[in-house]
């Protein structure tokens, strides 16, 4: 049986993170005993027609199309499509993230089968079902495979499987490199360390026996301990890799690729203290440097911090969110402001560098919310040594299938409660990134450019302040920092990873009135006082005048004035939003809704 696994391109450039989905399903199709290929499709960035006519080639019988975020509908569906029209026998089955939107993918993209959750048992199964029914599909043995979504060709609903069960850690397949090394571009995944912020500011980062050493991924965890109201979630509970086996592969890259740096590219690092504990004592002894992309405030403190700074770790990024209380009940984040307050101050003082990681935007956010949020942030950035700017990461909330948010927007009519209207939808958000603003849904009870004016007036008054506490000669004196022209690359967008060339907040534009700290001092002053009411609105309307259509604008500046006359409801019940979205779902009235429930609702 010939069987294709394929990524999609993310974004405008190829991701910088192994395709550890695709990977784990190779390894586990070969333990079965088959031989599939594995054609990384982000990575080499062929023509659409060239990636059709690549994978044709093949005479697949099973492609799988690896869609690990929500905005990649359309490439999908393009690709699903394509392939049926010149191959009507190749069964297509869809995994990731993209999956939430099972009965769409069915309907209106020829896909056969939607992979729910963890893949690399269901893959096989899938392949020996076909591998068996190759003239008649047998749905009654179908029904069997666990973690799949498909329509039923006897009453045409769409049809859950029910979740698979989770995998042990101690089963996990270790995601092995060589499988980039023999299908895709390794070098894409073997970084310049120096490239990035975090690193090339450490002075370990020069020592003579790291000249030349690279930076790859590794993974330490699956899952979360949390499951907040924005984030889609397959996978049920946390689960750690046995310490041993993090530390053979971290060998193996070490002695294979020249590695020395490395990224733990897990969302949830550190929860379990016993194995982080073992890991921190192991990990020490590779004399290697490492940063963390997601952990919880919840799970450091200052002695906790100070072993792993002492144990090579140069970065640690947390999910903080927002300043207020009421919007991180809302969010389900499970950690208050006081721990957000106190990870940030432990992790300066330890000597670790972070990024102040915002959402903003949330059903229920107010003025009064963002002045919580932006008191926050003047608290936990004061005291730095360089402008607040150079640590802050904000972006608007985006509604992604799978979770209470998406859930809200369909309530509301922001997104329709149609397949049609959803599908319009997916695929008006396909291929941005977070930063991009232009096509969030406002949940709030503002207009759209009150609501876009939060984040600069955040950004203007954090740095403000930052000034303020050090007076004019912080103004007159830019710190080493800043003089340096280093670059904070966008945390939340990590194919931008390497791009050193820009200077300062990656949403905020090169200005003079925004780089210049003699304009933020003046902002500080008492005769600043009306430009920090103004500047953000006349900030955002140049902004939007370049790269937004002038009927667009017309729309939103008629909006604004509208909303000064007549306010329109927003959420006021800031309960979690998954307790105000089970209380609000309707009850399903067909077969397919009933089984897109567990989908809509996640894990």
């Amino acid at each position: 049986m010939n069987i294709v696994i394929c990524t999609i391109p993310l974004r405008d450039t190829p991701s910088s993170m192994p395709p550890f989905g695709s990977i784990v399903l190779i390894q586990s199709l070969r333990k079965a005993d088959y031989d599939p290929y594995f054609y990384d499709i982000d990575a080499w960035r062929p023509s659409f027609e060239e990636a059709v006519h690549f994978i044709l080639d093949q005479s697949p019988d099973v492609v799988g199309i690896s869609a690990v975020v929500s905005t990649g509908y359309t490439y999908t569906k393009r690709l699903a499509l394509a392939i049926k029209e010149a191959s009507p026998h190749t069964k297509i089955v869809v995994g990731g993230n993209l999956a939430a939107s099972a009965e769409i993918l069915l309907r209106f993209c020829k896909v056969d089968v939607c992979a729910i959750g963890e893949g690399e048992h269901t893959i096989v199964s899938l392949a020996r079902y076909w591998e068996e029914n190759r003239v008649t599909d047998d749905i009654s043995a179908l029904r069997k495979i666990k973690g799949i979504s498909y329509l039923d060709d006897g009453d045409g609903e769409m049809k859950f499987t029910g979740y698979v069960d989770t995998i042990p850690a101690a089963e996990f397949l270790d995601p092995d490199y060589a499988v980039v090394e023999q299908f895709s571009k390794i070098g894409n995944f073997l970084k310049d360390p120096l490239k990035r912020y975090d690193f090339s500011t450490d002075p370990r980062s020069y020592e003579p026996h790291r000249r030349g050493k690279l930076q790859a991924c590794v993974q330490s965890a699956k899952g979360c301990v949390a499951r907040c109201t924005f984030c889609h979630r397959w996978d049920k509970g946390y689960r750690h890799w046995p310490v041993d086996k993090i530390m053979a592969n971290i060998e193996h890259l070490m002695d294979r690729y020249n590695v020395g740096f490395f990224t733990f590219a897990d969302e949830n690092f550190g929860s379990d203290r016993k194995k982080l504990d073992q890991l921190i004592e192991q990990i020490k002894d590779l004399d290697i440097l490492y940063k963390v992309s997601g952990v919880r405030v919840r799970s450091v403190d200052p002695d906790v911090l100070g072993r792993l700074k002492e144990s090579g770790c140069v970065g640690m990024y947390y999910g903080m969110e927002s300043g207020s209380p009421e919007i991180l009940e809302s969010m389900e984040k499970n950690a208050n402001l006081e721990q957000n307050v106190n990870a940030a101050r432990w992790t300066y003082e330890a000597g670790i560098h972070t990024v102040y990681q915002m959402v903003l935007a949330m059903p229920g956010e107010t003025h009064e919310t963002i002045a919580e949020t932006s008191d926050f942030l003047k608290e936990i950035t004061e005291f730095l040594p360089e402008p607040p700017s150079k640590r802050l990461s904000i972006n608007y909330i985006q509604a992604l299938p799978g979770t209470p948010v998406y859930e809200y927007a369909r309530n509301t009519g922001l997104i329709g409660k149609s397949l049609e209207e959803e599908e319009e939808y997916l695929i008006n958000i396909s291929n941005i990134n977070a930063v991009d603003d232009r096509k969030f849904l406002n949940f709030t009870k503002y207009d759209y450019l009150t609501v876009q004016s939060w984040r600069p007036k955040i950004i203007f008054d954090s740095e403000a302040n930052w000034y303020k506490t050090r007076g004019w000669k912080a103004a007159l004196n830019r710190p080493e920092a800043t003089r340096l022209g280093t670059q904070l690359p966008d945390f939340e967008a990590e194919e931008n990873e390497d791009d050193d060339s820009r200077t300062g907040y990656f949403n905020m534009g090169h200005t003079f009135f925004i780089r210049h700290p003699l304009f933020y001092r003046l902002l500080s002053s008492p005769l600043g006082y009306p430009l920090r009411v103004i500047y953000p609105a006349l900030f955002l309307l140049a902004k939007d005048v370049k790269r937004m259509p002038k009927r667009q604008l017309m729309w939103y500046l008629g909006e604004y004035l509208w909303r000064k006359v007549k306010k329109r409801p927003g959420l006021k019940d800031l309960r979690s939003l998954r307790k105000v979205m089970n209380e609000r779902t309707p009850i399903a009235v067909t077969s397919s809704e009933e089984n897109m429930e567990p989908l809509r609702l996640g894990r």
